[in-house]
């Protein structure tokens, strides 16, 4: 019976596990982090995540602008001789083979002029309702355009750089109703339409029943 209370005693008053056995336990039944970067598992989370991470910065960063590619150069403008010094030419539309108009021509022609400095837009009939019709030569346009046109066939469009000699001079050109003033010495632009030439134009000739 002694014996009995004496065993009874020892297993009742046992020592727990200290807390370093505790703790190699745990140590023992979940590995260091460093182990767990190691092992194979760690690495493919790890790259997961810096694939993931590599990603957004790469949304976040700016997209850079791509420079729209230059215009193609304008098509190459044929002039007589007596083309005027100074005065800068560019096709930017071909027409008819049609023949050019001459000095005492009647023609059609639509037109529109700015202020080069300013970009002011002093006369502009490119989308009137009618062309503007003079006889070539008649000096009822600016030197620059009376130039041009007997250079141009029906259908061209050009844009004209025109110098002060060429346009209005050194005085410019007062206001008057519906066009503002042009300043002395202003270099202008115009864009230049020769519409038709009346008796010259093949289709104006075949509407009249001049050819069959």
């Amino acid at each position: 019976m002694l014996a009995l209370t004496t065993a009874l005693s020892l297993s009742l008053t046992l020592p727990s596990a200290s807390p370093s056995t505790k703790i190699g336990a745990a140590a023992t039944a979940f590995p260091a982090r460093r182990e767990i970067l190691t092992s194979g598992a760690g690495l493919a989370v790890w790259a997961m995540g810096a694939r993931a991470a590599s990603a957004e910065e790469e949304a976040a960063a700016p997209v850079a602008e791509v420079a729209p590619p230059p215009p193609p150069p304008p098509a190459r403008v044929e002039v007589d001789k007596n083309w005027p010094k100074g005065l800068e030419v560019a096709a930017i539309k071909s027409g008819k083979k049609s023949e050019k108009p001459v000095v005492g021509d009647l023609v059609a022609i639509r037109f529109k002029c700015q202020i080069e400095k300013t970009g002011q837009v002093i006369d502009d009939i490119m989308e009137s309702a009618e062309p503007y019709y003079y006889r070539a030569g008649s000096g009822q346009v600016v030197p620059a355009i009376e130039a041009a046109i007997v250079n141009m066939r029906a259908g061209d469009v050009w844009q004209l750089r025109v110098p002060p000699e060429l346009g209005f001079g050194t005085k410019g050109r007062n206001a008057s109703p519906g066009k503002p003033r042009i300043p002395g010495d202003a270099i202008l632009i115009f864009t230049v339409a020769l519409d038709q030439v009346p008796g010259k134009d093949e289709e104006i000739i075949e509407q009249n029943g001049i050819i069959d």
